[in-house]
């Protein structure tokens, strides 16, 4: 019998552990109240070879929406909607995965419009927080779900911005 309690503390544990984890899908929204307040806009995009792609974006164009990113939304309202982090000039910024239930990718755009870099974000672990930041200043910030920028043929140095939101 003791050796089942001790099994059974075991199982507890980790059932909490899990529980508490970045990922609980009961722990996410599909809107959080800035999600909303982000306006919806067209995002033009070309690249090297002239291909035109447009796309609908939240975009983050105060403090307090570029805070909140995607904190607590669940991963499928992630899938669908990207957002651009737009800056009135050129900056040098940290971005994080507090709070966020799925991997993203986020592209740095620089003060012309360029796609300067793309980096893999990935979810928080326990008490590991990582940071994101872009190599030089940037204009914006494209954080998007994991793999978007290659399923829409977007590269580093090959893609710009046509038309900003």
């Amino acid at each position: 019998m003791g050796r089942g309690l001790s099994w059974a503390r075991v199982m507890t544990a980790a059932v909490a552990v899990q529980l508490t984890g970045p990922a609980l899908a009961a722990d996410c929204r599909l809107t959080t109240p800035e999600l909303e307040a982000m306006h919806t806009a067209e995002l033009r995009v070309s690249g090297r070879d002239g291909a035109v792609v447009e796309f609908a974006v939240k975009v983050a164009d105060d403090a307090h929406e570029r805070a909140a990113g995607f904190q607590h939304v669940c991963p499928e309202t992630i899938r669908r909607t990207p957002i651009l982090f737009v800056f009135k000039r050129p900056v040098m910024i940290m971005f994080h995965m507090q709070n966020v239930r799925a991997p993203l990718d986020i592209g740095f755009i620089d003060p012309w419009g360029r796609l300067a870099e793309i980096l893999p974000m990935m979810i928080d672990q326990a008490g590991a927080r990582r940071y994101y930041r872009p190599s030089g200043p940037i204009r914006a910030a494209l954080e998007a779900h994991a793999g978007f920028f290659a399923k829409h043929g977007m590269s580093v140095g090959h893609t710009r911005i046509d038309a900003w939101p």
